[in-house]
Parts: C-alpha cells; sequence; structure tokens
C-alpha cells in the first residue's frame, strides 16, 4: 500500500502536475512571453538560407524589401510564445543529439528595440512523441521542447527557404491603380488599355467599337488586381531561363499605380510534363492546361493558375459586352 502511495504521488508529480519553469534561462531559453515586443526575427541554417522578418510600425517586411506570408508569422510567433522546455535530452542520446542538430538546424535570433533576448538552435528532425530538439547558445544541454497539449512538431515553423515565407500576392500596392494594359503575342486584336478617369473609365483597343462602354465590367476588372495571388515562385526551375527566352509567350500585363513604378507580367505557355492531363496543343507542342508560368517585374519567375489567368486576361470587346440578366 504504501509503494502504491509513493507510485500514486510520482505520476502525479511528473505527469499531470503543471509544470512551472524549473530550467536555468541561460540553458532553457526558449520561450519569448511578450511576442509583441519582438522587432526582428533572425533565421539561418548551414546553406546559406537567411530569413530575416522585422516589424515596423506594425508592418512585417521580409529581407527589409518583401511581404511575407502572414500566417506564417502567426504560426511563428504562437510558437515563440507557447513552446516549453520539458527535460534536458537524456544523457545517453545527448551525443547523437548533438551531431544531428549540427548538421541540421535551424539558428533563430530574437531581438526587441534595444538588444537581443534570444539565440538557439533548432532541430529539423523530430524527436521521441514529435518533441523538437532545441540547444541555447552557448548551453551545455540540448532541450526536448513541445507546444502544450499539442503533438506537433515545433521545428517546422523555423524553415528558411525564402520562397515560402513570401506572400503569393502579386501585382498588389498602396496606391490605387490609373491604368491596365494588356498585350497579346498572337492575338493582337484582342489587346487593350484600360484607364481610370476621375469618374469613369475609357477603353482603348486596336481597332474602334461602336457600343457604349460597359462601366461596370471595367470597375470590376481594376477592383480583381487588388487580390491576385500566384501559385508559387519557381526560381530554381531548371529550364526558367530557357522559358524566358525562347518560350511561347501568352501576353504582358502592364499595371501602373499612382506614384509607384510600373509593374508588369509576362505570362508563358508551361511545357506538359509527362501524365499532364488534356494539354493545350498549339504548333503540334503540347503545353499544360492547368497553369502558366510567368515572369514578374522581369525578376520573379512564378507559376500562375489558370482560373486567375483567365480572369485577369480579358479581351479589348469584352468591355463593351452587355451584362447577361
Amino acid at each position: 500500500m504504501l509503494a502504491l502511495i509513493i507510485l500514486s504521488g510520482l505520476t502525479y508529480y511528473f505527469v499531470f502536475r503543471e509544470e512551472a519553469e524549473v530550467f536555468d534561462k541561460s540553458e532553457a531559453n526558449f520561450t519569448v512571453k511578450d511576442t509583441a515586443a519582438i522587432q526582428t526575427i533572425f533565421l539561418s541554417n548551414l546553406k546559406n538560407e537567411n530569413i530575416k522578418l522585422s516589424r515596423s510600425s506594425g508592418v512585417w517586411k521580409l529581407n527589409d524589401t518583401m511581404d511575407p506570408r502572414m500566417d506564417a508569422i502567426q504560426l511563428l510567433l504562437a510558437a515563440l510564445n507557447q513552446q516549453k522546455p520539458t527535460q534536458p535530452v537524456p544523457v545517453a542520446a545527448h551525443n547523437s543529439v548533438i551531431t544531428d542538430l549540427s548538421g541540421n538546424n535551424t539558428k533563430v535570433e530574437i531581438y526587441d528595440q534595444t538588444k537581443k533576448t534570444h539565440t538557439f538552435y533548432v532541430g529539423l528532425n523530430p524527436g521521441p512523441n514529435n518533441e523538437t530538439y532545441m540547444l541555447n547558445e552557448n548551453a551545455k544541454r540540448p532541450f526536448l521542447v513541445k507546444l502544450p497539449l499539442q503533438n506537433t512538431f515545433v521545428g517546422v515553423r523555423y524553415f528558411t527557404r525564402i520562397n515560402e515565407w513570401r506572400n503569393k500576392k502579386i501585382l498588389s500596392g498602396a496606391t490605387p491603380i490609373e491604368s491596365i494594359q494588356v498585350l497579346y503575342s498572337d492575338s493582337v486584336i484582342y489587346s487593350f488599355k484600360i484607364e481610370k478617369l476621375a469618374q469613369s473609365f475609357s477603353v482603348a483597343g486596336p481597332y474602334p467599337i461602336e457600343k457604349p462602354l460597359n462601366h461596370k465590367r471595367a470597375k470590376e476588372y481594376l477592383a480583381l488586381f487588388e487580390n491576385v495571388y500566384c501559385m508559387g515562385f519557381e526560381e530554381k526551375y531548371m529550364y526558367k531561363d530557357s522559358i524566358i527566352q525562347h518560350g511561347r509567350q501568352l501576353a504582358t500585363i502592364r499595371l501602373q499605380r499612382t506614384g509607384e513604378p510600373m509593374q508588369e507580367i509576362t505570362f508563358y505557355f508551361k511545357p506538359a510534363a509527362q501524365g499532364t492531363k488534356m494539354p493545350i496543343i498549339i504548333g503540334g507542342i503540347s503545353y499544360d492546361n492547368d497553369s502558366f508560368f510567368a515572369l514578374l517585374n522581369k525578376k520573379d519567375f512564378i507559376l500562375v493558375g489558370r482560373k486567375i489567368t483567365e480572369r485577369i486576361l480579358k479581351t479589348y470587346p469584352e468591355f463593351y459586352e452587355m451584362d447577361v440578366k
């Protein structure tokens, strides 16, 4: 009976009792109590992938110039605030965990307005029960870290690929649109330029159309460009340069916003891959039917879905058609 009582007490103490922070902060400083005070987060790895997330006046920037995915930032901040060390890595596993951390980690540095507050390494391979190995800078022992009441691997939130951090919203801006020009490579008769006037719109094309302009359709078209998203960034695509130089172009869009540099996006037919269903056949060559490549502002090579491509690549006559009731 005495042994049972002792065992029950130990079980409660180690399993059910709410853990206080009993670890030396210099050894297990992984939790950020006030994430609102964070101004800068650096993430880096041994592959020379470097991410800087900085906040100014409540607005986050990625590597100083790009817009980051806010969902990824919120997940990262939640992890920093909630992750807790559960125990040091057992002595028997210490050497193997250190070896794993040495070759496969994300280094994390946290700054507030005045100083660096945290520096630690996050293992990218799950530990027991999906716990995450973390090692504080200059600490002697790595720790097992987890999110309370969750069986999720925290390490996946500390990724360092810049294209995974980038916001996939494109052609956006802080000011209203003044004009949009759509230039078709083959079907030039469908090219047009739409301009926002004081109280109306104008749409010009390669020939006159003796019909009234559909102002509602013109207004809705400009509104489309406030929510255009690509599927992803394809900077490592093997044939990127070949597509840009010799690929079959579909169209180019030039978008001008008030007081901002002109933005440009050129669409290319994406060569069909083995197993592509219902490809588009042009000139005897098969192209993908579900997505297109595009060059954004002459620097970013991206993938754009068919649905959004069809929505923004309107044709000149469409703006003079009446809406079907």
